[in-house]
């Protein structure tokens, strides 16, 4: 990708500005080396075909690279056409030399299946607004023969390759935004005439562009103030009290606050994966949540069971203040704080509300009720915004149903960890 950069900047350059840099014989040596090292790597590697099997062997990859439609384009591209032009002494045989540029197929391509979003598509656009600039200038100054012999009546007269560069650059940005030069020749009234058509239609694509940027930023913001608003509207329709409506709303503040999204699931889109990528992600989520928790931890669990418990995770968003589980109710479901928030454990002893434990993320609470089927010894409140990832009762004899041999391991460690946890207090 560099050599093919480089053979943008350069190639005009020589055609154009008679650009004889030394370093250039060294590049003009290395360049086709590296494009016929490149020819015979792409001939003979494997690929994929249209129905994803993998294709190998030097005769069918040989075969399928010659009649892409790459092969001409890569072998021009690494023709040593400067010795040919040494040989000959040849001006018009170095002009063969535009014939390289035909590897820029190969950067376009990539770069167009690339994944591009945003910002990056449009730096995509200006690079490519700034390559066919710099390619019109060193083209309006290889054909503009009688704009050169006028040269010296006009206010600037450029002595260096720099200073003459920067100003068939500037009359060729004008150009582009219909403000040409003074033309002598037909061939540059043509010149200028397609420069103008370029320009227009860089300027579309540009606009274009630049739009769908800024809206492509300002979409999910604007998702956001739209269901603020249909939610307020709506709120009022049903006659739904102000206070308690704001607290709707804060609650949608909240959800875009931390997740960047309205809908009270944002990973909802990983059930839509295929049941392996589902099971693969969510794993790779929760692992080490489950693995924290001493009877789902144990050796001799099967992993299967482990997938499945997983798997029948859901998601609860709860705001600040709110309870999460109440002290003397009967409880099926126990609880683990996901990536962010805090919840606080009351003190079932005392009659004000004194937080006995700060639980943060990764923890778990509400286990006890679950397994022994007892009502909740203590009140949880959600110190914080907080995701909540729920296990019920009903997944548990789920698994123990779906897994007989299993069940009664994982009734042994549940009785284990009700023995250790028997002199201590748990919620």
């Amino acid at each position: 990708m560099v050599i093919i950069l480089l053979d943008i900047v350069f190639t005009p350059l020589s055609l154009g500005f008679n650009y004889d840099a030394k370093f250039l014989d060294f590049y003009n040596i290395l360049e086709p080396v590296i494009f016929t090292l490149d020819f015979f790597v792409r001939m003979f590697s494997s690929y994929v075909n249209e129905h994803g099997d993998l294709i190998s062997g030097p005769r069918r990859t040989g075969m399928n690279y010659l009649m892409s439609g790459w092969a001409i384009p890569d072998f021009l591209s690494w023709f040593p056409f400067e010795y040919c032009a040494n040989f000959s002494h040849s001006d018009a045989l170095g002009f063969t030399k535009i014939i390289r540029l035909t590897k820029v197929s190969h950067l376009a391509y990539r770069l167009h299946s690339a994944e591009k979003v945003g910002f990056v598509r449009f730096l995509l656009l200006l690079g490519l607004v700034l390559t066919i600039a710099h390619l019109l200038t060193c083209y309006w100054s290889f054909v503009a023969v009688e704009w050169r012999a006028h040269l010296e009546e006009g206010p600037f007269v450029p002595k260096t390759m720099f200073e003459e560069y920067s100003l068939c650059w500037s009359l060729v940005i004008g150009c582009v935004n219909a403000s040409p030069p003074v033309m002598y020749s037909p061939m540059e009234l043509i010149s200028v005439a397609c420069f103008m058509i370029i320009g227009n239609i860089l300027q579309a694509s540009v606009f274009g562009a630049v739009a769908a940027l800024i809206s492509s930023l300002d979409e999910n913001e604007a998702a956001f103030s739209k269901k603020i608003i249909t939610t307020s509207e709506r709120c009022r329709f049903l006659g739904i009290p102000e206070d308690l409506a704001k607290r709707i709303r804060g609650y949608y503040e909240n959800l875009w606050r931390e997740t960047k999204s309205v809908s009270g699931d944002a990973d909802a889109f990983i059930n839509e994966l295929s049941p392996a990528l589902i099971c693969e992600v969510k794993f790779q989520l929760y692992r080490d949540m489950i693995r924290r928790i001493p009877f789902l931890s144990a050796k001799t669990l099967a992993p299967a069971v482990i997938e499945v418990l997983i798997l029948h995770l859901r998601t609860v968003i709860y705001m600040q203040d709110d309870v999460l589980i109440r002290k003397g109710e009967f409880g099926d479901w126990m609880g683990f704080i996901g990536s962010k928030g805090t919840v606080g454990v009351l003190d079932p002893n005392s009659e004000v509300c004194k937080i006995l434990c700060i639980l943060r993320k990764g923890d778990y609470f509400g286990e006890m009720a679950l397994l022994q089927h007892t009502k909740r010894s203590a009140t949880t409140v959600a110190l914080t915004w907080v995701q909540i990832h729920v296990l019920c009762r009903q997944d548990l004899d789920y698994v123990k149903e779906m897994y007989p041999t299993q069940a009664e391991i994982l009734e042994s460690e549940i009785t284990k960890y009700k023995y250790m946890t028997s002199g201590t207090e748990r919620w």
